[in-house]
């Protein structure tokens, strides 16, 4: 568990210093020069997976987002996929999409902030609960996906 919390960490950190080479401070074509410093490859629970956890500035709000995908099977456990969101982004006020890359399943979670506090999900969402975990799922193409 502690493995977990010092990636988290470090990736967190590692975030930060990017937020101006990221989307919507600088080009996407840029940001895919510093994606690989937002990656990181975990072995969680027995499962092999590709990290990428990401800060940006947008005008109106700040966004965290974290993808994950398995590296050798075409998906994850959602149980594991619940884990992680919480680990990086904690428990409230997250938001979740899901799609095909590669012939795997990227699972994506976000949540928003304006001056440090939690915004709400866009009303677009639909309610989500998975074992009394609840989230919002965001519709397609309603999140910057790097």
């Amino acid at each position: 568990m502690s493995d977990i919390k010092e990636n988290v960490l470090q990736m967190k950190k590692m975030a930060r210093r990017l937020v101006p080479h990221t989307f919507r401070k600088t080009s996407f074509e840029d940001e895919q020069q510093v994606a690989v410093l937002k990656q990181r490859n975990l072995v969680v629970d027995g499962y092999e997976m590709m990290v990428c956890y990401s800060e940006a500035l947008y005008p109106k709000y700040y966004l965290k987002s974290l993808q994950i995908q398995s590296i050798y099977a075409p998906f994850l456990p959602f149980v594991l996929v619940c884990k992680m969101g919480r680990h990086f982004l904690g428990p409230n006020n997250l938001s979740y999409i899901e799609f095909l890359r590669n012939n795997r399943k990227v699972y994506c979670w976000t949540i928003k902030t304006r001056n440090g506090k939690l915004l709400p999900p866009d009303k677009e969402t639909k309610l989500g609960n998975y074992e009394g975990f609840e989230f919002r799922i965001l519709s397609p193409g309603s999140v910057d996906l790097f």
